[in-house]
């Protein structure tokens, strides 16, 4: 495998509570609680999208209880939760808690591992409104050089739209690691989508959720052949450098270039933020409608219910995002009571909470405590959220 860039990747374990009245710095948190009454920003006189820097206020004054908020320090430096790099929350459009733990800092570009896979969503998105792709289109029609890759007829039969649901009845299973097809695949040498698309079926094609990064990365370029450019620089140009993101890059296969869209994005937590951003206001960024709204509202929609568990938290899935209810009695279907979440391995996870004004980040350096933060933004975050 190869990288896109030389930017590097910490994966430091050494977990230290760190804390300031500072917001924004490496090593640092949100503003503390005011014990006096707080006023609330004035509201935008036009849509708010962040320049080079991000606007900060204290939690308190945009309704979230900086008293809730501490509760992550004081649960990483006794070691509750372990395993966590940093954790970052926006309310408003304004930054208001901004923590990194250990060695961890602002500026590290850091692994993303499967929330690549909504970037990806994210991606695909873009392509479709230009035109460029046909999530409904056979991915042999996109990639016929792969026709021959299974002698299973119902490969001919997958669409790209079964790739981004999970739903493709290919049996790419990735539990457990050691000898399954994802370990083949991340230590081949050769064709990734070769080995993604040539595995086993196990159902038809749409009627079995099953999760699969061979999939993914076979959507990524897809992708990458409907727009005839490559998937990290078309990321790049249409989704990365609007948003004010750089020094991102992707692994790439060093047999062909192809991108591992299924794990493969590293960028910092603060610029994953952006990306959350963009997702909460539909697209919109700048003036500019990055992708459109008619994309996130299929794409952060349910398709499968109750297709995992993050945490504790059962979760939906939609088009390589991940919702959980607000109120688990009601369902995700409704935008009001959705919680759209990208995860990723070794506790990468972002939160975007539509009805709440909410973009939540948090990224890990293991697998400890996964899925912590999870519980914590469904069910004591977002509870305690005012206004």
């Amino acid at each position: 495998m190869k990288k896109t860039s030389g930017s590097r990747i910490r994966l430091g374990l050494g977990i230290i509570a760190l804390a300031s009245s500072a917001c924004g710095g490496a090593n640092e948190t949100g503003s503390p609680s005011s014990s006096t009454p707080v006023s609330s920003p004035s509201p935008d006189a036009i849509p708010y999208s962040p320049g080079a820097t991000w606007r900060t206020a204290t939690p308190d004054e945009v309704g979230v209880p900086a008293d809730v908020l501490a509760r992550v320090g004081q649960r990483v430096a006794s070691r509750t939760w372990r395993g966590l790099d940093s954790f970052i929350v926006v309310r408003r459009g304004y930054l208001v808690h901004e923590a990194y733990f250990g060695a961890s800092y602002r500026d590290d570009v850091h692994t993303m591992q499967s929330v690549s896979k909504s970037v990806t969503s994210l991606v695909a998105g873009i392509a479709s409104d230009a035109g460029s792709l046909d999530i409904e289109a056979p991915v042999l029609s996109l990639l016929p050089q792969y026709a021959d890759a299974s002698p299973d007829p119902r490969l001919a039969r997958v669409t790209l739209r079964h790739l981004l649901e999970m739903r493709s009845g290919i049996n790419f299973y990735e539990n457990p690691y050691p000898g399954s097809p994802l370990e083949t695949l991340n230590m081949s040498r050769g064709s990734w989508v070769r080995i993604a698309l040539g595995q086993p079926f196990n159902a038809e094609p749409g009627a079995l959720w099953q999760y699969n990064s061979g999939g993914v990365i076979a959507a990524g370029a897809a992708v990458a052949s409907a727009t005839a450019t490559p998937f990290y620089a078309y990321a790049r140009e249409r989704l990365f450098t609007p948003l004010g993101i750089g020094g991102q890059h992707w692994i790439v296969s060093g047999y062909d270039d192809t991108v591992h869209t299924g794990g493969g994005l590293s960028l910092r937590a603060i610029d994953l933020a952006r990306v959350g951003y963009l997702v909460l206001k539909q697209g919109q960024w700048g003036g500019r409608q990055i992708v459109s709204r008619d994309w996130l509202a299929r794409s952060t929609a349910p398709v499968t219910f109750r297709a995992s568990q993050l945490g504790g938290v059962p979760v939906d899935y939609g088009l390589l995002w991940w919702m959980a209810a607000i109120d688990p009695a009601r369902s995700t279907a409704d935008v009001d009571n959705r919680v759209i979440i990208a995860a990723g391995n070794m506790n990468q996870f972002l939160f975007v909470v539509p009805s709440r004004d909410l973009v939540v980040v948090n990224t890990g350096a293991t697998n400890d405590s996964f899925g912590v933060t999870v519980d914590f933004v469904v069910r004591e975050l977002i509870p305690a959220i005012r206004g």
